[in-house]
């Protein structure tokens, strides 16, 4: 057991991602607090960790009210003696719009729980790893703080970025207190909320085209680099990002200017009520449908991939589900940069 006697920090891990590093973590001898927004799902959790002989807690806490998370803090000092891990796993996505959409409340939401948590999480524990001159802050970001999303929008990209930067500087601020900062950057992770919210055909399609090693994520993977990190073997390991991704970075991508064109198209359309000849003209030159014109788009050049065609069905186009995959079964186009084919 690599973290026996530790006590860890769990933050969104009511469910999915979060619920898998808390179970892996106790399964290595820590003590866990599980944080929830909701107290059901942290209980649920906490209570399945003590039935397999593991030590845990569930705490109910929002971790953009810093009150609460300092109220955590203290509970968990009381129960267990100390923090010796915190791992940032809350995170929230909202609906997909332009950035000339996005209202106020919006961003702030997003930005508030993504990055402004963050920060809110590490202040509450640093003085006290500081105290005992070690700690291990690990923050969950994601493949979009390496790149940008191709399935939100423009805030979410900008917490995820703000998020890789605050672990670099926390990293170099912490040094001194042997604090490590390092964060992972899942790649698409199989969890009960992925399988409810997606067909099985979207799953195969999204594991050979863009997954080189073949597989989605289980949260176990993203787990298992949190035990890395959390150990005394990554002692020497501070302001790093880990991709956990099977592969997805090793270079596929898309041009998805013709996709954000179309978003911007339709858009307008929309706010006029409803769509002109001169749209409808230019939707059929940046976007027509057919499996025939996008192979053509291929061949040209373009290669509209998956993503594209999943981003086009989230902005409002007209694409259904089955006629998007329809599209990329009939094309067989890649998403790699016309170099490489995952199928």
């Amino acid at each position: 057991m690599e973290l026996k006697g530790k006590t860890a920090i769990v933050t969104g891990a009511g469910r999915g991602i979060g619920e898998g590093i808390a179970k892996a973590v106790a399964r290595e001898g820590a003590n866990v607090v599980v944080n929830n927004r909701s107290l059901d799902g942290a209980e649920a959790v906490a209570s399945a960790i003590e039935r397999d002989g593991g030590s845990a807690i569930a705490y109910q806490a929002d971790v953009t009210d810093a009150d609460g998370l300092h109220a955590m803090v203290n509970a968990t000092v009381e129960r267990f003696g100390t923090v010796d891990i915190l791992v940032n796993n809350a995170g929230i996505e909202s609906t997909p719009r332009l950035l000339k959409d996005i209202t106020e409340a919006q961003w702030d939401r997003v930005l508030n729980v993504n990055l402004k948590g963050v920060f809110l999480c590490c202040r509450a524990v640093i003085p006290l790893m500081m105290a005992q001159n070690k700690g291990r802050i690990i923050n969950i970001n994601s493949l979009a703080g390496r790149r940008m999303t191709f399935f939100g929008s423009a805030e979410y990209t900008a917490s995820k970025h703000g998020g890789i930067g605050l672990t670099l500087h926390l990293a170099w601020e912490l040094a001194d207190n042997n604090i490590t900062v390092n964060a992972i950057c899942p790649g698409a992770t199989l969890t009960p909320l992925t399988e409810q919210g997606t067909t099985p055909e979207y799953r195969e399609m999204v594991r050979k085209r863009l997954i080189p090693l073949g597989r989605w994520c289980a949260p176990d993977d993203i787990a298992g680099a949190i035990i890395y990190f959390a150990s005394d073997r990554a002692d020497m390991v501070t302001g790093q990002v880990l991709d956990v991704d099977g592969g997805a970075m090793t270079g596929y991508g898309e041009d998805m200017r013709p996709v954000i064109r179309q978003r911007m198209a339709d858009e307008q359309a929309n706010a006029h009520g409803h769509l002109t000849k001169h749209h409808n003209a230019r939707k059929s030159r940046v976007m027509d449908t057919s499996p025939q014109r996008i192979a053509i788009n291929c061949g040209g050049g373009y290669v509209p991939g998956p993503n594209a065609v999943v981003n086009a069905v989230l902005a409002g186009s007209r694409l259904s589900t089955e006629m998007s995959e329809s599209v990329m079964a009939t094309t067989g186009c890649s998403t790699m940069r016309r170099t490489h084919r995952l199928d």
